[in-house]
Formats: structure tokens, C-alpha cells, sequence
């Protein structure tokens, strides 16, 4: 396992020249919508190489696993984002307004469109939902972003082709909740809270295991995954420090370096470890996060992120993550990975096959969807866009003397 250390140990130098000056880029970042893409690409692996039986072969088994951890990069990269569209905005007027209101806009339509369709509609038509194993109490909670507490309180994955719903609870609690924390807080202090909660939560996920806890409950419970979300909302109010992106940058490289040698060693020998591995995770895509903003064009993990093909993925992330597990569920009576592997004589290219289809399957869905209605109802964001000009934070500090520019990052 040597040959790992020097490529790891080369992204986490070079992923960023010292010779470019470093600022924290403002408004639309286009290397995290290729990070949105790489999450989601990893979400929709994870969920289409299944069934994990005794088909899969031994050396699969870890990169399948890998493909679940697309969640926590997605929870790291909302923190983020969140929290540096919140500070940005903070002292304006409309504040929360323009902050809930862009969020209904984004998320709503889709969510309860989705809702709507497979819990009313459907059943309307006489079209069978028996692939959906909650109760109708249980199913209800979902109107009120409930599904993951349900699914905690009931100690099972209860909601068949919406149990990745889970997710999107755990986010809107974040979105609830975050604009009243940077609102009443001031820059600092949110970071030791964030720190705090970091803290809280990766101790109280290992508290419940040591105590007897079973189920879903230490992956979709809110508290047990603010460890993610705060590891993102404290490198964004980091960046907008007096001292910008760049005094981080040391730090990250060494991060991104020792948790990745440790995630690599946990990963390949499965090891869960009482959900440690969370954490590290946590701290990894973090490091990765701010490498990649700072990175400069040839940067390695700028390439990443400014790769338009998963800058592609990354646009349609939020519909291919809806529509995956329904599409898994709802076709399982016509078509499956079983049925391709039968057809070919052969396991690994039923599987591979079966996940191009569903792939693309998933891909058309959210591509139409997208087009369709959900940027139509966008393009009305621009009602509720932040007045204040998108000017480098660096800028503001050098047109204010040392001590307002110190008040101005705090």
C-alpha cells in the first residue's frame, strides 16, 4: 500500500501554488458546482452497484462503501455555502427574507412535487406503492421534513424508494435553523459554536453506539451529522477572516494529507470504527473544499472542480438524487441488476450495465425536469438577490483602516 503516500502526499502540495495570490472568490464559484458533481456522482455509484451480496467481488466492496460518503461531501459543501451566503449577508435588511425565500424557491417545487406524485397521485390511479414500507402516520412525517427522526424513533429504514429523503430533512433543519445563529452571532463566536457542535456531535454519535444504539438512526439523526455541516460553516467563516484563505491554506494541505491516509486504511479494511470515519471524512472534504476554491487554474483539485463534465452533473445534482431511489424502487418488478446479469452470463457486466442504464435513466429525469419547471421557478431568485456589491473581502479590508477592517471581519 506505499504507492498511496507519494500521490496523496502530491495532490495536497500542489493542489495549490504559493506563487498565486489567494482570495476568497464571491458569488457563483463554478469549481463547486464540479464538487456538487463529484458527490452526486459518487451518491448514484453507491446506488445503483447494489445488491451487496456474495456476486459483489471482494475488491468492490470499499469503492461501493466510498460511494456512500457523496452524502457527507454534500452536507460539507452546504455548510459551506450556506453559512458564506448568510455572513455576506448579514446587516441587511432583508436578510431572511431573501435567504428563505431563494431556499423555498430551490428546494420546494421539487421536494413536494415529488411528494405529491408518489403519495397522492399514484395511489389515485390504482398504481401499487407496496414498495413503500411506512405506515401512513410514518409517510406523513415527510410533509414536515420528519423522515429521518421517524426513521430514528423506529429504528429502521422504513420508507423503501424515499428513505434517501433522509438527507434532505437533515439539511432543511440546518436551513431552519443556521440564519438565526449567523445573524445573532458574531463571526467568531459562530466558529467556536461550530466547533462546539462539531464536537457534540461526533461525541453523542459514539455515545449512542457505546450505549446499546442500533439502527439508522447514527446516520440520519440531525444531531449525529452536524459534524459535516459545521466542518463547512467553519471553513467559510474562517476564509472571511482579516487574514482571508490564504492563512488556511497550510492547514488544509495537512489535513487533507493525514485524514486521507487514515480514511484510505479505514476504507480499504472496511472498518467502522464507531462512525469515526464520519468524522475524518468531515475534516477531509473540508481541506478538499478549500483547496479547491483557493486552487488556481492548473491546480490539481482545481481541475476537479472546473471540469465541465461534472460541472454537468453538478447543475442536475439536486433532481438525480430525488429521482435515484425512486427510479430503484419503482422498476424493481421489470428491471434489475439480477435480470441483466442473467441476460449477459455474466455478474460484472450485468451490474456495470445496469448501472449505465439507470444512470442515464436518472440523468433524462432530472435534465427534464430541471428544464421543464424548476430554473423557470429560479429565475425568480432575482427578487430576493443581496444588494450589497460582490467586491474581493481582501478589497474591503485595504480601503478600511486596521481597526475597522478587523470590525468588518468580525
Amino acid at each position: 500500500m506505499g504507492w498511496y503516500i507519494p500521490i496523496v502526499g502530491r495532490a495536497a502540495r500542489f493542489a495549490v501554488p504559493d506563487s498565486q495570490p489567494l482570495q476568497l472568490p464571491r458569488g457563483h464559484i463554478p469549481a463547486l458546482d464540479g464538487i456538487r458533481g463529484l458527490a452526486i456522482l459518487l451518491v448514484t455509484a453507491y446506488r445503483f452497484a447494489g445488491p451487496h451480496d456474495e456476486s459483489t467481488p471482494g475488491w468492490a466492496l470499499p469503492l461501493i462503501d466510498l460511494g456512500n460518503r457523496g452524502v457527507d461531501l454534500f452536507f460539507v459543501l452546504s455548510g459551506f455555502l450556506i453559512t458564506g451566503i448568510l455572513f455576506d449577508a448579514k446587516g441587511q435588511a432583508s436578510y431572511f427574507r431573501n435567504f428563505y425565500a431563494r431556499r423555498t424557491l430551490r428546494i420546494f417545487p421539487l421536494y413536494y412535487t415529488t411528494l405529491f406524485v408518489v403519495l397522492v397521485l399514484l395511489p389515485l390511479l390504482g398504481i401499487s406503492t407496496a414498495w413503500l414500507k411506512a405506515s401512513t402516520t410514518d409517510l406523513n412525517s415527510l410533509w414536515l421534513y420528519g423522515s429521518n427522526l421517524m426513521m430514528s424513533h423506529r429504528g429502521e429504514w422504513n420508507f423503501g424508494g424515499l428513505n434517501h429523503f433522509w438527507s434532505l430533512c437533515v439539511e432543511e433543519h440546518f436551513y431552519l435553523v443556521w440564519p438565526l445563529v449567523i445573524f445573532a452571532l458574531s463571526r467568531t463566536n459562530a466558529m467556536r459554536l461550530c466547533i462546539g457542535l462539531f464536537c457534540l456531535s461526533a461525541g453523542s454519535r459514539i455515545a449512542w453506539i457505546l450505549l446499546g444504539g442500533t439502527g439508522p438512526a447514527t446516520e440520519v439523526f440531525t444531531l449525529f451529522r452536524l459534524d459535516s455541516l459545521c466542518a463547512g460553516a467553519w471553513i467559510a467563516l474562517a476564509a472571511r477572516g482579516p487574514n482571508g484563505l490564504g492563512a488556511l491554506l497550510p492547514a488544509a494541505r495537512s489535513v487533507l494529507l493525514v485524514s486521507g491516509l487514515l480514511l484510505l486504511r479505514l476504507v480499504v479494511l472496511r472498518m467502522r470504527l464507531m462512525t469515526i470515519p464520519t468524522t475524518l471524512f468531515a475534516c477531509f472534504f473540508a481541506a478538499f473544499i478549500l483547496l479547491a476554491v483557493a486552487s488556481a487554474k492548473q491546480g490539481i483539485l482545481s481541475c476537479l472542480g472546473r471540469s465541465s463534465f461534472l460541472q454537468w452533473f453538478g447543475r442536475y445534482s439536486y433532481g438525480m438524487y430525488v429521482y435515484q431511489n425512486l427510479l430503484l424502487y419503482g422498476l424493481a418488478s421489470v428491471f434489475t441488476a439480477q435480470s441483466l446479469q442473467q441476460l449477459t452470463g455474466s455478474a460484472l457486466f450485468g451490474r456495470l450495465g445496469f448501472m449505465l442504464v439507470m444512470s442515464l435513466l436518472t440523468c433524462g429525469l432530472a435534465w427534464l425536469s430541471w428544464h421543464s419547471y424548476e430554473k423557470r421557478l429560479l429565475a425568480f431568485k432575482h427578487l430576493f438577490e443581496s444588494k450589497r456589491p460582490t467586491v474581493p473581502l481582501e478589497q474591503i479590508g485595504a480601503t478600511l483602516p486596521a481597526k475597522e477592517a478587523r470590525v468588518a471581519h468580525t
